[in-house]
């Protein structure tokens, strides 16, 4: 996946929905609801590709193959309401835990105990930031920002999973997600004692 291709379409997407949104208000219709802002936001990818398709056709470059457009397209739909890198780690039923000290240091923690390093999550600290700012907007919490005023941030994730984000306090920006349980959060009590001082955890030197 050329993550690069991802950020500058998820851009070229980003301004012609926000472009929407602003003619909607000056036409006086009503803002869209967030199901049907996703569903467009689809068709406008869709748009995008189809264009840089053609663009790539025009300087003599294959275009992609129709699983690369498909995971694209997701991809750049993750970027723009998901948790971009982050969601297929989301997807895997499998994990547990998500360590970041960092875009380029992820941990992984799996349900039978053992813990690899993953691939990089953004493509620099700042984008990794930028993510969890994006993450923290589309939550609601656009008052509650995440800046060198404010580097602390906790937030649950879509899915039902926390994230806690600490910045400018650590070396490198640093994220940790638990993994919610469906049955667990269904019986557990309001916010537990544990999770009132959960935060992430900082492994300075960590290499594997």
């Amino acid at each position: 996946m050329d993550h690069g291709l991802v950020k500058r379409l998820r851009g070229e997407v980003g301004d012609r929905l926000a472009e929407q949104r602003r003619l909607d208000a000056a036409a006086g219709l009503a803002p869209m609801t967030s199901e049907d802002e996703r569903q467009f936001a689809r068709a406008i990818i869709s748009q995008v590709l189809e264009e840089h398709a053609r663009s790539e056709i025009l300087v003599g470059r294959p275009p992609l193959i129709a699983q690369e457009e498909t995971d694209l397209a997701e991809a750049i739909h993750a970027a723009l309401f998901g948790v971009g890198r982050l969601q297929p780690l989301l997807e895997d039923q499998q994990i547990e835990n998500i360590d970041i000290n960092g875009c380029d240091r992820v941990f992984i923690g799996y349900a039978d105990g053992s813990e690899v390093l993953a691939d990089p999550v953004a493509e620099s600290d700042e984008e990794l930031v930028e993510l969890v700012q994006v993450l923290a907007a589309y939550s609601g919490l656009s008052s509650r920002p995440f800046d060198t005023a404010n580097p602390q941030l906790d937030l649950r994730l879509p899915d039902g999973s926390r994230l806690s984000a600490v910045m400018d306090v650590t070396l490198r920006p640093a994220i940790s997600i638990r993994r919610s349980s469906p049955t667990w959060w269904a019986t557990a009590p309001s916010r537990p004692t544990w999770l009132r001082s959960w935060r992430p955890r900082w492994r300075p030197g960590r290499t594997s």
